[in-house]
């Protein structure tokens, strides 16, 4: 995996060096793909969300329709993600916003914040519970 790489390189100069490091690796084609990959898979999904509060402004409901869609969806981020970043991405789909519009925290177990102004921001936290995770 990438950040096994990253951290084997990293453990690799703090070696050399006798002072441990802390640095980022700019993006590989591999990685950048991926983070493409899921900014779509995840903007698809915030679309279809705001395309069933549309339609519920309209007097269509289509919750019984895409309830069981969204439950496989959400699924597959808990099968596919560590529980921290799942819920990160969940968060990001569903609660990043409060009523009046405005930008709410997420807040992980430990009580740190994150602010999602932008999938770049979910992206580099997935990444940054991954390294954790791989430690």
């Amino acid at each position: 995996m990438l950040w096994n790489q990253k951290r084997e390189i990293q453990e690799a100069f703090e070696l050399i060096l006798g002072a441990p490091l802390d640095f980022r690796v700019s993006y590989n084609v591999e990685e950048e793909k991926l983070k493409e990959n899921f900014t779509q898979i995840i903007d698809n999904l915030t679309q279809a969300l705001e395309r069933q509060k549309n339609m519920e402004k309209l007097g269509i409901n289509f919750l019984l329709y895409d309830d069981k869609f969204f439950r496989i969806i959400e699924d597959l981020i808990h099968f596919c993600f560590e529980p921290e970043a799942a819920e990160a991405v969940l968060f990001y789909v569903y609660s990043r916003f409060d009523d009046d519009g405005n930008l709410v925290a997420f807040v992980n177990a430990d009580g740190a914040k994150y602010e999602f102004k932008t999938i770049d921001d979910l992206w580099d936290l997935i990444i940054l519970i991954g390294e954790k995770y791989d430690q």
